[in-house]
């Protein structure tokens, strides 16, 4: 047996070359558990690497970890933690909002001055104070969107939550640095291009990935993935809201 990794031959459960365990395969649920417990715990070697391929060619990096080749890559979970993180403290630094507390803010002011209540739930409260843990929250949300969208690529909806957690976290890093642009430059001009630059990035990695077919058709395929969210995550705060009252 030959190492995905590396290509090398493999006689035991590691790879004498480079160390991958030869038990890689598909995405499942069982190894992505196993993954998310040491996401969380261990710190990879590979996070510059990760950051440098992902913005280099985003499509081929997904394609060789999905196929195996994951030994120089950050866990994608980790590495979604990490950079929400890193985009948190640089907004409190700079003393802005993050994109979830402006949507936060705007949902519940629309939706409480109509019924023509001012408490917030605690819920959305915490939901906006924890952008880290809030981002882990919504990635289902999303990758279920792309999932549906992309479905005919034959992705599974685990595959998707890896492809979209790394996406997120670059999608960080772009925040992240417009939110220093605008402390530094002082100027509102910026506001917009951050989310307009995640968003083409999104459609950059979905144009490299999804390949097949008809361009046009998955461009609109990933137009779709955001209008899907955009409704199912409409949907989860509308229940988290229901909850919260019910609790409260």
């Amino acid at each position: 047996m030959n190492c995905k990794n590396c290509g090398e031959l493999v006689k035991g459960k590691y790879c004498n070359n480079c160390g991958q365990n030869s038990s890689v395969g598909k995405i499942t649920y069982s190894n992505f558990l196993q993954e998310l417990s040491m996401s969380i715990f261990q710190v990879d070697r590979g996070f510059f690497y990760t950051v440098k391929a992902l913005f280099k060619k985003p499509g081929r990096s997904m394609h060789e970890y999905l196929a195996g080749r994951r030994k120089q890559y950050f866990k994608p979970v980790a590495y979604v933690l990490t950079l929400s993180t890193v985009y948190f403290l640089v907004s409190q630094l700079a003393g802005q909002n993050t994109w979830i507390d402006d949507l936060v803010s705007g949902f519940s002011e629309g939706v409480y001055e109509n019924e023509g209540e001012t408490d917030i739930p605690a819920a959305l409260i915490w939901f906006s104070n924890n952008y880290a843990y809030s981002t882990l929250l919504l990635l289902p949300v999303f990758s279920l969107a792309s999932w549906i969208s992309f479905n005919r690529f034959g992705k599974n909806y685990l595959e998707h939550l890896v492809i979209n957690s790394f996406i997120t976290g670059q999608q960080a890093i772009i925040y992240a640095l417009f939110a220093l642009l605008k402390l530094l430059s002082g100027s509102e001009a910026l506001e917009m291009f951050p989310f307009l630059i995640a968003f083409s990035y999104t459609l950059w990695v979905f144009w490299q990935f999804f390949n097949e077919g008809s361009r046009i058709v998955n461009i609109l395929r990933s137009i779709l993935t955001y209008m899907l969210y955009l409704l199912m995550g409409f949907c989860c705060l509308i229940l988290v809201m229901g909850i919260s009252k019910v609790v409260q």
